[in-house]
């Protein structure tokens, strides 16, 4: 089976959803694309986009409509609520590798640039330059 997620630059005004609007991906043999083919008010979406989990300040385009209303501090946090039961049976969860390094130079590299651009991303919407 073949799926498709939507990718994208936050600072450029593509979203790149809106391609699906004048083209059809099943008929091209894709079975699915989550964030137009998954009903987030059944399942618990969690994000680790801003190097935080579901950091709606630094999150331009990943942001689903939720039925669910469940802060996750942490990783330790999200393990937590995994092993008491006390997330929803479906959860998707939307990671980014680079974001999980073990190797103290790229982990500090990521982390600076991560934060660089999630202040160019809060002065983006601010100015009116870029919306949620």
């Amino acid at each position: 089976m073949t799926f498709i997620c939507m990718h994208g630059s936050p600072l450029s005004r593509i979203n790149n959803l809106d391609l699906w609007q004048t083209r059809d991906y099943k008929a091209l043999g894709i079975v699915g694309e989550p964030y137009l083919d998954v009903d987030f008010t059944q399942v618990f979406y969690l994000t680790d986009t801003g190097r935080r989990w579901n950091h709606a300040g630094a999150s331009i385009r990943d942001r689903v409509d939720s039925g669910f209303d469940i802060r996750v501090n942490s990783t330790g946090h999200l393990m937590e609520l995994a092993r008491e039961g006390r997330l929803p049976d479906r959860v998707m969860i939307n990671t980014h590798p680079q974001r999980w390094e073990d190797r103290v130079v790229p982990w500090v590299k990521e982390l600076v640039w991560q934060n660089v651009k999630n202040g160019v991303k809060w002065g983006g919407v601010r100015l009116g330059l870029l919306a949620y």
